[in-house]
C-alpha cells in the first residue's frame, strides 16, 4: 500500500489539531457558541478561523461512574471521527451529557446527534 492509498483514510482520524484542550477554549465555546439540545446531549458550535472541526468533550460525574463517562465519550469521539461533514467546517465543538441514560451504544448517539445537527443546517 503506497501513501497516496493512505490518504483517504486520514478523514476518519481523529488528531491532537481537532481536539478542544484548554479549559478558555472550552468556556468560549460554552459562553459564545450555538446551542444545540438532544434528549442526552447539548452540542455548543462556535466558528472559529482555524479552518477546521474541533471536538471537545465534558461529561459530568453526574453521569454515572467513571467507567460509564468514559464509554460515553469513547462513543462521542467515534461518532465524530466518522461523521465530521456533519458538523460546520472551520467549527469548534462541544457536546455535554445531561441524560445520557438512554444511550446504550452508537446507535443511539447517530439518532440524536444526526438528527440535531441536520435539523440545525436546515435553519436560517
Amino acid at each position: 500500500m503506497g501513501k497516496d492509498e493512505a490518504t483517504p483514510e486520514k478523514d476518519f482520524s481523529f488528531t491532537k489539531a481537532e481536539r478542544l484542550l484548554k479549559p478558555a477554549e472550552f468556556t468560549a465555546v460554552r459562553k459564545l457558541g450555538k446551542r444545540l439540545s438532544t434528549r442526552s446531549f447539548n452540542i455548543y458550535l462556535l466558528e472559529n478561523k482555524l479552518g477546521r472541526r474541533r471536538l471537545g468533550l465534558s461529561i459530568s460525574s453526574r453521569v454515572g461512574p467513571a467507567v460509564r463517562r468514559n464509554r460515553i465519550k469513547r462513543l462521542l469521539r467515534e461518532f465524530f471521527r466518522l461523521n465530521k461533514a456533519l458538523f460546520p467546517a472551520s467549527t469548534d465543538i462541544l457536546v455535554t451529557g445531561k441524560g445520557v441514560e438512554r444511550i446504550k451504544g452508537l446507535k443511539e448517539i447517530e439518532e440524536e446527534l444526526k438528527a440535531a445537527l441536520t435539523g440545525a443546517q436546515k435553519k436560517p
